[in-house]
């Protein structure tokens, strides 16, 4: 089918042509067939690069050229940009903004844009306060729609769903993802025709490597030669013209087998890169690294054409990574699967070094067949590879069958809903009693008979288990004080919906009020302790913890001494350190927490220190309020107390020049607006523009 015959804009299908697209694929045919630009409910299921992103994102810009809005979900905040980018290209056809945080906040900003790309989180919090825009919804989309199999993140798909049939809106729906087991299934639930297929633009090769050869699933058999699997299987590809995806299960062996690699490289007899561009890239990854120690790191390895990606980089330097890949300046990526799961960078070789991992509960684990899929997809360029290859390593002869039958011909695993665990549906039932969805257990099960976790109950008295659960669930926020009963009618109280606007998790909420309520006194330790209670908060688990700071949490709290004590008193430590102004290096080498590790506290933090702030001032602890502000904000921007005013209210101001600033004398903001350029454009760091600005911003705000 040619674009010219689709039913869009005449202006739509010129952007579609300035990109190059002039005919469709052959699911992007059956999606037109099935109704995607005529408002009909579709579940996308084709393989990765057939091109369903592009027509979701056309369906968005269409819906917005005709006066409504489109929402474009997406599970992470990496994703959520990389989708505002494309969005780009249709110009000034539609005014596209992004959200993805601040959850207690209905964004009226919101109506002023004509498609918003939000993460489900955001999504899900924005349904809770109802804004007034909601009406002009006219399509939502859910991107990886395969997630509503997650334990944390399907729920909050699921509740999505639910309040956007509640309230009625007159919305399109379109699902996306490569990999639903039981698609039809689903499909069913969302009221939504089915479009599947396995075609893709570049045809797929899959195989298993051991002892030098690859055996492909349809027999056939290539030879490498001796040698490390990731390094042979990398450098073949490279040699043939090719780009490598290495992924593994560890950020050390990210390390290890890109060192290994780039070794090989330059060990090679041909010319595999461009040692120019590679030396510029390593340039801009060093610059852009807060930590010198893995900035210098991964620049001698992306010299050398090899780059290494995980989540302990920053995002900055992760884009310049990827984009480097893009443009074939990096040959080889070995990677964790933070990048399988996020953004699409296509080779002609996907190695799966690892097929199992470490769980901290449950120790070793084989990646599910979903996962296999999402990183097998990402083999052959289109428009560049004639073919791709996914290839899984296999330690001994025995496995070469065994991961046959379960990666190559093994079938996607089916997507289950976890919404009526007792912790999801806490935090759901306070949303949807919050947000005024329900008001009594009736509604509450009618609500719920609206989630895929119902659906897929085999039960005749299904109904009376949903109450039952439900009913639990409202005893235990009862119990909390975050709802009331009357008979069969509930209410949310002040606090409780407090919790549902702050988008908190209710038994989180629960044990900061205990742990604010019990405190003896004031300690930064302490209040650190008691936001990272939070599940959601990874744990620092190198070297001891502080004898020093756990007395001090111990002084201030009631709390016991235990194994998870002494993890949260690491991470406290951790925390300390970058709030006493600690150089990231250093931190990284006492904790072992990079800087993108470090972004990821900050984050957190920022929502849930400012909500333990919120939840101290509505129990009536003032003191507590101020001071978690204050933690909270010496978190976010990582300074000790005094520069506080400088780094929160001067742009281009962060915590190494706001020291600088301090340190020549210029403690306030009255005092830079006395200074002259001169004296602030000769300290180090800033610059005569620099200076005239900060200065300006502190004459503006001090009125002088």
């Amino acid at each position: 089918m040619d674009v010219s015959e689709l039913p869009l804009d005449a202006r739509l299908i010129a952007v579609l042509k300035e990109r190059g697209v002039r005919e469709l694929f052959p699911p992007q045919v059956e999606a037109v067939k099935a109704g995607i630009f005529d408002g009909v409910n579709l579940l996308l299921c084709t393989a990765t690069a057939s091109g369903k992103s592009l027509l979701a994102e056309v369906a968005s810009v269409k819906t917005a050229l005709e006066g409504k809005m489109a929402l474009y979900a997406v599970p992470l905040k990496a994703l959520a940009q990389e989708k505002l980018l494309h969005f780009s290209y249709y110009g000034k056809l539609a005014r596209v903004g992004i959200s993805t945080g601040d959850f207690d906040s209905e964004d009226k900003r919101l109506y002023e844009y004509d498609v918003v790309v939000v993460t489900y989180e955001k999504l899900d919090s924005l349904l809770r306060h109802r804004p007034s825009w909601l009406g002009s919804v006219g399509l939502v989309v859910v991107d990886e729609i395969h997630y509503l199999g997650d334990p944390k993140r399907g729920p909050v798909l699921e509740s999505i769903i639910a309040k956007v049939r509640h309230l009625g809106l007159r919305t399109q729906f379109i699902g996306l993802s490569a990999t639903v087991g039981n698609a039809e299934e689903v499909a069913s639930w969302l009221g939504a025709r089915l479009v599947s297929s396995s075609w893709r633009p570049v045809p797929l090769r899959e195989g298993v490597y051991y002892g030098g050869k690859i055996y492909f699933a349809d027999g056939s058999k290539k030879s490498l030669g001796s040698g490390e699997a990731e390094i042979a299987l990398a450098i073949d590809a490279v040699a043939g013209g090719g780009q490598a995806l290495v992924f593994t299960n560890s950020r050390s062996s990210t390390v290890r087998i890109a060192k290994a690699i780039a070794q090989a490289v330059a060990a090679h007899p041909a010319r595999l890169i461009n040692p120019a561009e590679a030396q510029s890239l390593a340039n801009e990854v060093i610059n852009a690294s807060t930590s010198k120690i893995i900035g210098r790191e991964l620049a001698d390895l992306i010299a050398r054409g090899v780059a290494f990606h995980n989540a302990g980089l920053e995002l900055e330097v992760r884009r310049l990574v990827e984009e480097g890949f893009r443009r074939g300046v990096i040959k080889v990526v070995v990677s964790t699967t933070t990048l399988a799961a996020g953004v699409n960078l296509p080779a002609r070789r996907v190695v799966i070094a690892d097929y199992e991992r470490f769980d901290p509960v449950l120790g070793r684990e084989e990646i599910p067949v979903l996962e296999y899929r999402q990183m097998a997809g990402r083999a052959g360029r289109p428009g560049m590879d004639p073919y791709g290859e996914a290839v899984i390593v296999a330690r001994s002869r025995g496995e070469v069958d065994y991961l046959m039958e379960r990666y190559l011909r093994g079938r996607v695993e089916d997507v289950k809903s976890h919404i009526l665990s007792a912790p999801n549906l806490r935090s759901h039932v306070l949303g949807a009693v919050g947000g005024g969805y329900a008001k009594s257990i009736d509604e509450l099960v009618d609500f719920f008979s609206n989630t895929l976790g119902y659906h897929q109950v085999k039960t005749s008295l299904k109904t009376a288990l949903l109450r039952s659960k439900v009913a639990s669930a409202v005893d235990e926020l009862i119990k909390w004080g975050f709802m009331e009963r009357d008979g069969e009618l509930v209410y949310a109280t002040e606090l409780g919906r407090q919790v549902a606007r702050l988008y908190l998790d209710p038994e989180t909420a629960a044990r900061y009020i205990g742990l604010l309520k019990s405190m003896r006194k004031e300690a930064v330790s302490a209040y650190l302790y008691i936001v990272l209670t939070a599940p959601d908060f990874p744990r620092v688990r190198r070297g001891k913890a502080s004898r020093e700071i756990a007395e001090e949490v111990l002084s201030a709290l009631d709390v016991e001494e235990d194994e998870e004590f002494e993890e949260i008193v690491k991470t406290v430590a951790m925390l300390r350190a970058w709030i006493e102004e600690e150089d990231e290096d250093k931190i990284y080498e006492r904790f072992e927490v990079a800087p993108g590790d470090l972004r990821v506290y900050l984050d957190l933090f920022d929502w849930l220190g400012n909500a333990a702030a919120k939840l101290a001032g509505m129990i009536g602890l003032e003191g507590h309020r101020r001071n978690l502000e204050k933690v909270t904000a010496r978190v976010i921007y990582g300074v000790r107390e005094e520069l506080l005013e400088l780094v929160t209210a001067l742009r281009g101001v962060g915590r190494v020049r706001a020291r600088i600033l301090y340190n020549f004398g210029f403690r306030t903001l009255r005092d830079i607006a006395r200074a002259s350029v001169r004296e602030i454009a000769s300290l180090p760091g800033f610059g005569e523009k620099l200076a005239e600005s900060i200065i300006e911003q502190a004459r503006q705000l001090v009125k002088f």
